[in-house]
């Protein structure tokens, strides 16, 4: 468990750049990206007791973006190019990153709402969705400020809702 989540931190560590790059015109997902997926998110912030959270994103071929991220719905989502750079030797870089407004808490039990999130993604070789997620929030603080991170637990594709 203390693997995960040091590989966890290291990933995110990856994915921060992505963060800094929104507001772009979204792009048409390639054709093995659009779809319904379903899975969890291993929790890396050591301040929640939660140590997973359900995911379940719509990707469509417009490159809207709906679905859920623990309690929280995700508005207005859109599917963008991914300009990030991961730090020196650092293998995993995304193609892509979904950005999207949250409408609710991410944690109900814990009171841990945040505004927006991006979530960098790729399809990875066995065709499951791999990334991880941050969201809106600052670098210091109590529960309710903090950036809210974590990452994907490869993601499956479903028939949807």
């Amino acid at each position: 468990m203390m693997i995960r989540r040091v590989a966890t931190a290291f990933l995110i560590l990856g994915f921060v750049t992505a963060a800094a790059s929104c507001k772009r015109a979204a792009v048409t997902p390639p054709a093995a990206m659009a779809g319904h997926w379903e899975g969890k998110a291993d929790v890396a912030v050591n301040w929640c007791n939660a140590k997973e959270l359900p995911v379940s994103l719509t990707i469509n071929r417009d490159g809207s973006v709906a679905g859920k991220l623990g309690d929280a719905t995700l508005k207005g989502g859109h599917l963008y190019p991914n300009p990030g750079k991961p730090p020196k030797g650092f293998m995993l870089q995304t193609s892509f990153v979904v950005e999207a407004d949250l409408d609710g808490p991410l944690v109900a039990a814990e009171g841990i709402a945040r505004s927006e999130v991006c979530i960098p993604v790729e399809v990875d070789k066995e065709g499951r969705l791999t990334g991880a997620f941050l969201t809106s929030g600052s670098e210091y603080g109590g529960k309710s400020e903090r950036v809210f991170s974590g990452g994907l637990q490869p993601l499956t594709k479903g028939a949807g809702h």
